[in-house]
């Protein structure tokens, strides 16, 4: 048996030379690609989901087989030069009177969802094949015209692929033909891998990695911007086998890791348009045009550029074992070790922790969390398997949890997912806008808890009425064969086909919630300094000419210093949240679930900006934190605090998550004994009971050094709230704030 941890992995010539070529593209112009705009006319009169399928097919068909030299991985939706963006774009496959429908509806080819993990332990072990044995195995049961298509679907989807993996294959025998040894005999084997797996059971690591990459880029080139799960858990048995049999050994295992993670990063894109000083001025933004009705997030060119580079490529390293063991294995030390060399952005990693995580684990977790750009992010398999039990989820399904690309929960392989976030501050406006007088604070209270309990009413019933309105516009057959229970129901995904169904609720402006209850129940109902009607006119105002009223308010107690009366409060608004999502979700019960969680992602500018000054101090159209951490300069007691208040937010009644993000000065963690702080930091996480944390380690000096000369730091990397991105490619009001929350000031 292997040992635990790897021998001290390094770059090799291969590596080293991919990694800066790579970056180098990122720079790149974009060159033109010319994707197929519609499926062949003699497919129109097939059903929907068969002509989806042709579309992935038609563009599979199409798609470059391009290899980057010196890859030991082919399939590519970016290329290194001409920089062809093959990823872009899809064949369109509806009728206009589809696609007049689904308008209608608010939907179009493009609502494809993602935030899914498909399975694939189930497509290593069985391949392509397997697959399409089980669909035409399911063809006697079928009892309509849809189940009959659905199989259809699938079949040429999954034919498609594999049509894909052999022209790459033959790609491969091409350039081995030319190429000289020792690259001709590992461009044969490539071609040799691309013939075993997908279409059928992975036989080896290398054949492994190749089929996940393979299905993986299929995916996002064919709009399911999906994630990976638990790689180390279903790939580790592959590499396993490989070194006890002599195949493999460290070195290789370690370079194809790395070949492998640095696939990720091919289509990042760092162009001179999305620098902050080439960017177009924002428009001028009114309060009150957010996002779905529910979210005060304003939609601005902005915040997403400042996602360029975010594709929900998230790995999720260790944990729980289904039967309760630790799933901790040297492959989960070789991926950490390989991002942690590249000092890029993707893909995404998450560690997931609990009591008897290993030591070696957490230390080596903390070394490459110093090592900057805010990953891995930390979840805690203690608050988080029994906050999935309470749901419904079974205790092995529970433990075998993984994230949805940025770090909502989900059961990988099993599940549909949805969500949507819900503002706990623009409620709080109306209750404030209303002008009606309130005796008491309990009375406000409830009319806050009266006013969030009607969007949630109104967001339950509207998501269950159009649950599956996906499915008439845009199905996903190749995803629903990878997800269990689509083909046993001869259902689409996005049909209810898949064993688990869920959606979300994500409170937004958390933080701000709680502190600004807080201030109104000392300042107006406690102290009295005030009334309601001069906090009104002072909130109008923004502040201006009530100075001496905003600092009454930000002396408030505040979330985020383990101060009990901030705490209660807060676990008062999460369990009014809480309570009104079970009660509206529970009738929905055996066909949705809507587990709760907290979130703001990257958009806490964005989510500023569409509200109006709050009784916190706060002024009007400034970023709100970011998901469950506190109020930008109100957390004063240090990181222990903040973690303590966090974790009493009622974490086991939040399936879904919400991460505490925190910021810690890279000189506080220098040295072995910053290693060991660090490690006391995250398994007092751990012991407290919150269920995400994530620590960006940088010192303000850099991110001020950044600004001033970005070619001289153009792999400094920032947290964004669900990933993580270059900081010289944010907008500048991303970066100010970055910088305001490493100074921890509003």
């Amino acid at each position: 048996m292997p040992v635990d941890v790897p021998p001290g992995p390094s770059d090799s010539l291969r590596v080293a030379d991919l990694r800066r070529r790579v970056r180098a593209a990122m720079d790149a112009p974009i060159a033109r690609w010319a994707c197929p705009e519609r499926i062949d006319s003699m497919y129109l009169g097939e059903p929907l989901a068969v002509r989806k399928a042709r579309a992935v097919a038609c563009k599979l068909a199409a798609m470059p087989t391009d290899l980057w030299a010196g890859q030991l991985l082919a399939g590519s939706m970016t290329l290194e030069s001409p920089r062809l963006h093959a990823e872009w774009g899809f064949p369109d496959y509806v009728t206009d009177a589809e696609r007049d429908a689904a308008r209608a509806r608010g939907m179009s080819i493009h609502s494809v969802f993602g935030h899914i993990v498909p399975d694939y332990p189930t497509l290593l072990a069985r391949g392509l094949s397997g697959l399409r044995a089980a669909a035409e195995a399911q063809r006697p049961g079928c009892q309509s015209a849809d189940e009959t298509a659905f199989l259809d679907s699938v079949c040429v989807a999954l034919d498609a692929v594999a049509d894909f993996a052999a022209r790459l294959a033959q790609r491969c025998d091409d350039e081995a033909a030319a190429a000289p040894e020792p690259r001709a005999a590992e461009l044969a084997q490539m071609a040799a891998n691309l013939r075993t797996a997908p279409a059928g059971p992975a036989q080896t690591f290398w054949q492994a990695l190749q089929a996940v990459w393979l299905l993986h880029m299929v995916f996002h080139s064919t709009m399911d911007g999906n994630a990976l799960g638990r790689a180390d858990q279903y790939l580790w048995p592959y590499l396993e086998a490989d070194l006890a049999a002599g195949r493999l050994d460290w070195d290789r295992a370690d370079e194809l890791v790395r070949c492998f993670t640095l696939k990720f990063n091919e289509r990042a894109k760092t162009t001179d348009d999305q620098r902050p000083e080439n960017r177009e001025p924002e428009p001028e933004v009114k309060l009150g045009g957010t996002r779905h009705h529910t979210s005060s997030q304003v939609g601005t060119r902005r915040d997403g550029l400042d996602a360029t580079n975010h594709w929900l490529q998230n790995i999720v390293l260790s944990g729980l074992t289904p039967d309760g063991a630790d799933g901790t294995n040297p492959l989960t030390y070789l991926l950490l070790a390989a991002y942690d060399a590249n000092q890029m952005t993707n893909p995404l990693l998450t560690v997931r922790l609990h009591t008897g995580s290993p030591e070696a684990l957490v230390r080596e977790t903390a070394r490459v969390l110093r090592g900057g750009g805010g990953m891995p992010a930390l979840f805690n398999d203690e608050a988080l398997v029994p906050a999935l039990e309470r749901l419904g989820i079974p205790t092995p399904d529970a433990r075998d949890y993984t994230n949805d690309g940025c770090w909502e929960v989900i059961i990988p392989g099993r599940t549909d997912f949805g969500f949507l976030r819900l503002s706990l501050m623009l409620p709080l406006e109306r209750v404030l806008a209303s002008g009606a007088a309130y005796a008491t604070f309990d009375d406000l209270f409830e009319a806050w808890r009266a006013e969030l309990d009607e969007v949630i009413g109104a967001t339950v019933e509207r998501v269950v009425a159009g649950i599956d309105n996906r499915s008439l516009i845009a199905p996903v057959p190749l995803l629903s064969a990878l997800i269990d229970g689509s083909i046993a129901s001869r259902r689409d995904l996005t049909a209810g086909g898949a064993k688990y169904r869920t959606f979300a609720l994500l409170a937004e402006s958390a933080a701000h919630c709680i502190d600004s209850l807080v201030a109104l129940r000392r300042v107006v109902f406690g102290q009295r300094i005030c009334s309601l009607a001069e906090l009104r006119e002072a909130l109008a105002a923004d502040f201006v000419g009530h100075e001496w009223l905003r600092r009454h308010l930000q002396a408030a107690p505040k979330y985020g210093n383990d101060n009990d009366s901030a705490d209660a409060m807060g676990q008062q608004v999460m369990q009014a949240f809480i309570d009104s999502a079970a009660r509206h979700g529970e009738a929905h019960r055996q066909r949705l679930l809507f587990p709760c969680g907290v979130a703001t992602f990257s958009w806490y500018v964005g989510i500023g900006e569409g509200l109006a000054a709050s009784p916190d101090g706060r002024r009007a159209k400034a970023p709100v934190s970011s998901n469950f951490s506190p109020a930008l300069g109100a957390d004063h007691d240090g990181l222990p605090s903040a973690i303590l208040s966090y974790a009493k937010m009622h974490h086991s009644h939040l399936p879904a998550g919400g991460p505490l993000d925190l910021r810690l000065a890279a000189r506080l963690v220098a040295g072995e004994d910053g290693i060991d702080r660090m490690v006391g930091l995250m398994r007092g996480f751990v012991d407290t009971g919150g269920s995400m944390l994530t620590l960006t380690v940088v010192d303000t000096e850099e991110l001020r050094a950044a600004q001033l000369e970005p070619e001289q730091h153009r792999s400094l990397r920032v947290r964004m709230g669900g990933w993580s991105a270059y900081f010289t490619m944010l907008s500048r009001e991303q970066q100010d704030h970055h910088i305001h929350r490493q100074e921890s000031r509003p």
